[in-house]
């Protein structure tokens, strides 16, 4: 019994994340984050028609754009900084391995917005001083995605034609 009373006290909302407050720039990040997830969303599964888990292992910032979504529309700063881990993972180091040219320049717009909103959650929680939100959310993110990038490797290994084409932003799209 002691073990979850400690579980419970350890997860506690802490004072600054019970008064989280949506701002403006918070609702930009949201839609403009929403937008871009959602069109690659499309594109993936709609245009390219990979599957669900095609679209997983390929799109990996959709999921984790969605995750932020739903922490700010909940206003829980702890699922943000989860949420933040995977974007900046594939986001922020989208940035640095995906080209700058041809079509690739749609996904590296969704990654300076995941980038922006990954800066937008480590000031508002840093601001607040929620270090505990900040290490637990930490916590949560690396549970997340850890394990999800050992998958992913493994589906990336037994599919890499998906990975070629993936970073070389040469997609042949199927016929009609």
């Amino acid at each position: 019994m002691q073990v979850v009373d400690q579980l419970r006290k350890g997860l506690a909302v802490e004072r600054s994340e019970a008064g989280f407050r949506r701002t403006i720039a918070g609702w930009i990040l949201v839609i403009l984050n929403t937008l871009a997830a959602l069109n690659s969303t499309f594109f993936f599964l709609l245009l390219l028609k990979s599957g669900v888990a095609g679209w997983l292992m390929m799109n990996s910032c959709a999921p984790s754009v969605y995750l932020f979504v739903m922490g700010f529309l909940i206003a829980s700063p702890l699922v943000m900084v989860a949420a933040s881990v995977p974007m900046a993972w594939y986001g922020t180091g989208g940035l640095f391995v995906f080209g700058w040219e041809g079509y690739n320049l749609i996904p590296q717009i969704g990654h300076i917005l995941m980038t922006l909103a990954v800066i937008y959650v480590l000031l508002r929680v840093i601001r607040a001083r929620a270090w505990r939100t900040m290490v637990l959310g930490l916590a949560l993110g690396l549970a997340i995605l850890i394990p999800f990038t050992i998958v992913q490797n493994r589906w990336f290994g037994a599919h890499p034609e998906m990975l070629e084409m993936l970073f070389s932003g040469d997609w042949a799209l199927p016929g009609p």
